[in-house]
């Protein structure tokens, strides 16, 4: 990194880890200190010298020039949530590894213990060290942790062996590990109420030390059994619910990662106009979104905006992207005026005049100039969806990113909103995400469709209707024949006519001998790809 700096930043750097280097030798007569200092100095310069570098990094529009049509290209997104850090999962490779080629150690005799043997020489002199000879309070506590950890680890491997065997043996490895752990720290709180006659401090630590083991011990129960916690009802259920909730959110001992993979291999291309993300609740719309406005970092893949990394280009890019999210708040004893001149000013539109003109021109863009002086909590959902288009067209982004915008909408509001994003997108990329059919079929020109993190199609709307042709049906059939055909096959809606009833359904062969293949419409394709029981 510091290679690849300007000259000025490396001279920089020089002359400062010189001149402090300088006043720690001629300043500070301790040698320990003095090796402190430098250490500290060699590694505090360039990482504060990368901070400010990074934090002085604002976002731009100037990035890609304003007559250069946008494309955004995304290859192999995924995303994982709560995955491990990177040690840890090189850590499991390398156990995996072992583990396929036969390296793995297992403790099924006696003689599989015999690696254990010169730990234990170690563990009795590390015993002996802190019981019978240190005096220093501290490294006693400090010491008694490490034995403590050393226990566990060494009993680990035999109560393995042990519990590879049934009946009384398998119980006495259990009570013997319950001992070590539970009663290892009584032991060692009566050797410091023994040591240090310092009542309270024993208290501190006692009651610490407890609450972790009871923590670490709820955290692998509620693990082992799979229990979801905000279903626990019965007997002082709220407060259960409320102790497992904090238990599960206290790292390393309490919390479980659940590795989740949200997005698995998405590669995509998004040009100008309207592109809408189609696709069920949990599908990884919002999450995609996310990654693309810098908001999430991707696990693995790339994302490049006309060839620019956006990872390397974080917050430069930003400048090009507008974002709006499913749920947003607004200060509504505000007008919409007041709203939009005080995000324009967190913005950077310190000028006066040009902020004015740039709030009139976003409420032009959304037909909400009139509603100028009217206070915001006197808007509807629809008019609110469009105040928040607003905001983020103050800084003239090129990137439009609107999650869930006609969800709650009322027919005539989700209309109007949807024609307000095929004007914006006549002059810039609107990414548009929904689960609802018609907002895409009548105004996206491309459409990606994602079920359970995986792309099931990309293209136009009018071509996705033909992947389900053949295998849209209508069939006639009696009130008792119904049940079974909803059973047997997907049904996408059904009327009742006299004593039959008209189903429209998907299936991959002709369900019965009356049934008539009908034009499968953009509903029929959607909920063909989706491959789900209704």
């Amino acid at each position: 990194w510091i290679r690849n700096q300007k000259w000025l930043v490396k001279i920089f750097m020089i002359v400062t880890v010189v001149g402090l280097g300088t006043l720690i030798y001629f300043r500070v007569d301790a040698f320990l200190w003095q090796l402190l200092l430098y250490l500290l100095v060699t590694v505090g310069v360039p990482a504060t010298t990368w901070f400010l570098l990074n934090s002085l990094r604002k976002a731009s529009g100037t990035v890609i020039p304003d007559n250069e049509p946008i494309v955004i290209r995304i290859q192999n997104l995924v995303k994982i949530y709560d995955r491990d850090n990177k040690f840890v999962r090189e850590w499991k490779s390398g156990l995996a590894i072992r583990k396929r080629l036969g390296l793995t150690r297992t403790y099924e005799s006696a003689k599989d213990l015999v690696v254990l043997i010169w730990q234990l020489p170690i563990l009795g002199f590390l015993i002996f060290f802190v019981y019978f000879y240190l005096d220093s309070g501290l490294w006693l506590f400090l010491l008694t942790m490490l034995i403590y950890a050393a226990l566990l680890g060494i009993w680990q491997p035999i109560g393995s062996w042990i519990g590879n065997s049934e009946g009384k043996r398998k119980k006495i490895a259990l009570v013997v590990r319950r001992l070590i752990l539970w009663g290892f720290p009584v032991f060692s709180l009566v050797l410091f109420h023994k040591l240090w006659d310092n009542l309270a401090l024993e208290i501190l630590i006692g009651l610490a030390w407890f609450f972790a083991l009871m923590v670490y011990a709820t955290a692998r129960i509620l693990a082992e059994k799979e229990i979801n916690v905000n279903r626990i009802t019965g007997r002082f259920g709220l407060l259960r619910r409320g102790f497992f909730r904090m238990v599960q959110s206290i790292p390393l001992i309490g919390k479980k990662k659940k590795p989740f993979k949200a997005l698995a291999g998405v590669s995509m291309e998004i040009s100008s106009g309207m592109f809408g993300l189609l696709g069920p609740n949990g599908a990884g719309k919002t999450t995609m979104m996310r990654i693309i406005c810098g908001i999430f970092e991707q696990s693995y893949g790339k994302i490049w905006i006309n060839g620019e990394d956006t990872q390397e280009k974080r917050e430069e890019l930003q400048g090009l992207i507008g974002y709006l999210p499913q749920e947003f708040g607004m200060y509504e004893n505000m007008t919409a005026g007041e709203f939009l001149h005080y995000q324009g000013m967190l913005k950077g539109l310190t000028d006066p005049k040009i902020r004015s003109e740039r709030v009139d021109y976003t409420l032009k863009a959304v037909h909400m100039i009139e509603k100028i002086d009217h206070k915001i909590g006197s808007f509807s959902g629809g008019m609110k969806q469009r105040i928040g288009i607003a905001q983020i067209l103050l800084h003239l982004p090129r990137i439009l990113v609107v999650d869930e915008p006609t969800a709650g909408l009322d027919p005539r509001e989700r209309i109007r909103f949807r024609n307000l994003l095929v004007q914006l997108s006549r002059e810039r990329v609107v990414i548009f995400s929904t689960h609802i059919i018609e907002d895409i079929s009548s105004s996206c020109n491309q459409v990606a469709v994602l079920n359970k993190g995986e792309l099931k199609y990309l293209g136009n709307p009018l071509d996705m209707a033909d992947t389900a042709k053949g295998a849209v049906w209508q069939v006639e059939v009696s009130v008792g024949e119904f049940d079974q055909l909803s059973e047997d096959y997907k049904v996408i809606h059904h009327m009742r006519d006299g004593q039959k009833i008209r189903a429209r359904l998907l299936a991959a062969e002709k369900p019965a001998e009356d049934a008539i293949p009908v034009t499968p419409l953009l509903e029929d394709a959607y909920l063909w790809m989706l491959g789900k029981k209704l």
